[in-house]
């Protein structure tokens, strides 16, 4: 599948196409979508055959994917419902804590990497509730390191008071298992735009920069230094079914709403446009899908001290 960046400006919406607003905390997304498919080249006739309409020939479905990388598909979802989970529930920077759990060893077994959480989070919470604290709820994302160890990205949620302030070195031993870091969060969108980003690159070592394509490095700044990243280079490290993002029970979903582009574009006004991007993808034989998506921000969104927004 090819992909192209174009001009949002450029792009025609008609008052009448339908498009999909989505409601995440103070933000709200209006996604257009056009696809043109000229030929209807396969027709799924089991679980496991399909038919190639030009020929008549029946195939099978081609097994799963072992990881990630073969699907880039996959991972484009999975990276879109983590910034939609962040931007929902994350809406005042004051009640969350970043919390990054690592480990000494190079542990490379996601299922105990879950079950660790799991004890850890239980640990966790009786200390809060032993000492009045209100309980948060969480969202969790798994990420490989370059040399294939695991660690965990936890953002932590109080819906109805400000975040403690907790020790680090008390944290660890409650882990466990190796360090941990803890961060205030001044921007949920930041969070959300790094965790999207960082999460498929890997970043490698300066001698080992002229082996690779130049087509596959980018630059990036963290904490003001420049380092190079390879595009998609974690991707591979990714069980095709490992879940990457978890979360507790209260959680709230995103809302989503399809309606004419007018009525849109009426219920985002007054409304700041933060973000607009467009693209298209295609085959280059038959397919063609063109994607413009638009985030407006609310500037007067609060969250009042129950948890409900105004």
């Amino acid at each position: 599948m090819q992909y192209e960046k174009l001009r949002p400006e450029e792009i025609y919406i008609p008052d009448t196409d339908i498009v999909t607003v989505t409601y995440m905390g103070k933000i709200t997304e209006i996604q257009h979508i056009t696809t043109h498919n000229s030929k209807v080249r396969t027709i799924k006739v089991s679980t496991d055959e399909y038919v190639i309409t030009e020929t008549g020939e029946v195939n099978k479905y081609a097994r799963k994917s072992e990881n990630r990388s073969q699907s880039e598909n996959s991972i484009r979802k999975t990276m879109r419902r983590i910034r939609e989970l962040i931007q929902t529930n994350v809406t005042d920077s004051k009640k969350v804590k970043w919390i990054t759990l690592t480990y000494k060893e190079n542990m490379t077994d996601t299922k105990r990497l879950y079950e660790d959480f799991r004890r850890f989070n239980q640990r966790f919470i009786y200390q809060l509730t032993s000492c009045g604290i209100e309980k948060p709820s969480y969202i969790s994302i798994a990420e490989p390191q370059g040399r294939g160890a695991w660690h965990l990205h936890i953002l932590y949620i109080w819906k109805n008071s400000i975040a403690p302030f907790i020790y680090n070195d008390a944290f660890a031993d409650l882990w466990g298992h190796g360090f941990t870091k803890i961060k205030a969060l001044k921007d949920s969108d930041n969070i959300a735009n790094y965790l999207m980003c960082y999460l498929t690159d890997i970043e490698i070592a300066p001698e080992l920069k002229e082996y690779i394509p130049d087509d596959m490095l980018k630059e990036v700044t963290d904490n003001q230094q420049k380092k190079s990243v390879v595009k998609g280079g974690r991707l591979h490290m990714y069980p095709a079914q490992m879940n990457i993002i978890r979360h507790s029970n209260n959680i709230k979903y995103p809302k989503k709403i399809k309606m004419p582009y007018k009525k849109a574009l009426e219920l985002v006004e007054g409304k700041r446009l933060k973000f607009e991007t467009a693209f298209r993808m295609t085959d280059g034989k038959d397919f063609e899908s063109i994607v413009d998506r638009k985030e407006f921000i609310d500037e007067k969104f609060q969250t009042s001290e129950n948890g409900r927004n105004r």
